[in-house]
């Protein structure tokens, strides 16, 4: 066969591919649509093929291979949309016509249609409108031993412990994704498991995407979940539990609380449940005690006395203080500014207790306000605020970037509205003992014992430890250190100090038979006249594990309220039996 005949049969063979892929736009069935696309696409190439070689080199015929397979690769992009087009145009019609009228049903009767199972219909506002999606499965959430936390039954979402709904969120139908769920709704959904190969074939050939959900293991424990949650009851409050070495949260405790589960529709939907769950949501918006907020995470509160470890870690690191052991005094009343009142004590003549002189273990041991005002104003404005950013609180006004914590919503704390505010003695004063303009979350407190315990080391907290779909690891968490705070020997005499405030002062009551416990209490003033109830603690002090905040609003003094709380839940976790 001649060279001139073969090229005649080359460029028929393209026509006949163009006619080929043009007929085969308007044929219904996909089996014969893939056989005209694949048999006009190579009857396409024999030209193309034809025309790459006549170029002599071997570098530029590849060359131009390659760009006729990627004009190939996007001429069968282009004619498989432009076949959904022409074939599925009247099912589109159809679908879009729909949406202009809401679906009318009877309480009795199920508003999803009982079609295919992988057809459900999105809902909003309270009206129902049939589109298609793909709800597919969805992988489960489980703590660091497997307890079940999350999963789909039926169709539906469900969510065994339901005071987890702050941390573990929902996923509804009629109000989105929200906490977990929703950072993870990509490897819970599979989303993250998909290739873009897998999805270019299916486009192309029809064929099903395989899907694969990823099943999240979290760092929580269950137990301690559990004893956080009887510990802290029905009062409105936060616990927070690391750990240590880590950062990992071993337990996240809020109240008040909301129930997932009351947000979520079964698979076949009635307008009965559309309407029990739109009066759910309607009575947790209206309720005062803001139930949908996390207080651990989003809750910003006066840190009280507990900030004077932060005070108090600043001191030594800095050398304002050389060691634990430099006198400090702890008058009844300190005058700061003309102006302005004094700071006073909690307690009168609380002098009789710390000494006087006393040194910095026994003003903290017994939380002398005069004396960390004293400290406070030693410090100066400049490093006090650097300290404060170092433990993770920043300014009101310079406030920007994620909290530590990325797996939820997070507050950041600040310890100012603005740093002009420190520059007055008065202010300086007052922040420096807890109060002033401070604003920081349990879990801002737990950090920063936990970083003490740490020699000096900030770790960033966090809940999901891993996502696996089937043998395949996608998501793994990394213990990653956020900054060094303070120095490992300020870490260590830190925590001492805290050691002894447990063995002589306000902290005592929280001591475990056989274990060393370091611990501070507050006590928050609040415009209602009644404070707030703060601890922080870590244990055991020798090899720090555990470290703990908890606040009980309103609680009145911390050995009062929150201390027994966290005693319970370091009592939990250490295995001790009270």
């Amino acid at each position: 066969m001649t060279d001139r005949l073969r090229a005649r049969i080359d460029w028929f063979a393209g026509a006949l591919g163009v006619l080929i892929l043009g007929s085969g736009l308007f044929i219904a069935s996909v089996m014969q649509w893939r056989l005209h696309l694949l048999a006009g696409l190579w009857l396409l190439s024999l030209p193309a093929r034809r025309l790459i070689g006549r170029y002599r080199a071997t570098a530029d015929r590849s060359l131009r291979g390659l760009m006729v397979m990627a004009v190939l690769g996007f001429a069968a992009i282009g004619l498989q949309l432009a076949r959904n087009q022409a074939t599925q145009s009247e099912a589109t019609l159809r679908a879009v016509a729909s949406l202009a009228q809401p679906v009318a049903s009877e309480p009795s009767q199920p508003i999803f249609p009982e079609t295919d199972p992988a057809e459900r219909t999105s809902l909003g506002s309270g009206r129902a409108f049939p589109v298609v999606i793909n709800a597919g499965m969805r992988g489960r959430i489980v703590d660091r031993n497997g307890v079940v936390l999350a999963e789909t039954v039926d169709g539906r979402r469900t969510y065994p412990n339901p005071a987890l709904g702050h941390l573990i969120g929902f996923q509804s139908r009629l109000y989105g994704t929200t906490g977990l769920e929703a950072r993870f709704d990509a490897q819970l959904s599979g989303v993250a498991t998909l290739s873009p190969t897998a999805i270019l074939e299916a486009r192309l050939l029809g064929s099903p995407v395989e899907q694969v959900p990823a099943d999240l293991t979290l760092t929580l424990d269950s137990r301690l979940q559990a004893a956080a949650q009887q510990a802290l009851g029905e009062r409105a409050g936060a616990v927070v539990l690391l750990d240590v070495p880590t950062g990992a949260i071993l337990a996240m405790v809020t109240y008040p609380r909301f129930d997932p589960n009351q947000l979520v529709l079964p698979e076949l939907a009635t307008q009965a449940d559309v309407d029990r769950v739109q009066a759910a949501w309607a009575e947790l918006n209206a309720r005062a005690d803001a139930p949908l907020l996390n207080r651990a995470t989003q809750g910003r509160y006066p840190p009280g006395s507990v900030i004077k470890t932060l005070t108090a870690a600043a001191a030594l690191d800095s050398g304002v203080l050389a060691d634990p052991s430099a006198p400090v005094t702890c008058p009844n009343l300190l005058p700061t500014e003309a102006g302005a009142p004094p700071v006073r004590n909690a307690v009168d003549n609380l002098f009789r207790r710390t000494g006087d002189p006393s040194d910095l273990v026994r003003v903290y041991a017994f939380s002398c306000n005069t004396a960390f005002a004293q400290v406070g104003l030693s410090l100066g404005a400049d490093r006090f605020l650097e300290y404060a950013r170092r433990f993770g609180l920043q300014t009101a006004d310079t406030r920007s970037g994620p909290a530590d914590l990325r797996d939820i919503p997070a507050e950041i704390g600040t310890i100012a509205n603005d740093a002009s505010f420190l520059q007055r003695p008065a202010a300086l004063a007052d922040t420096a003992f807890g109060q002033g303009q401070a604003l920081v979350t349990p879990l801002d407190m737990a950090q920063m014992v936990a970083s003490i315990a740490n020699d000096g080391r900030l770790m960033r907290p966090y809940l999901v430890a891993e996502a696996r779909a089937g043998e395949r690891v996608i998501y793994q968490a990394q213990p990653e250190m956020v900054r060094q705070v303070v120095s490992p020997e300020t870490s260590r005499r830190m925590l001492d100090i805290m050691r002894i405030s447990v063995e002589i002062g306000y902290a005592q009551p929280i001591a475990l038979p056989g274990v060393s416990i370091g611990a501070k209490t507050g006590t928050a003033e609040t415009p209602r006249g009644v404070p707030h109830s703060w601890i922080v603690a870590v244990a055991p002090v020798e090899q720090p594990q555990y470290a703990i905040a908890v606040i009980v609003e309103y609680g009145g003094e911390g050995s009062r309220s929150a201390l027994p709380v966290a005693r319970q839940v370091l009592a939990a976790a250490l295995g001790v039996t009270l």
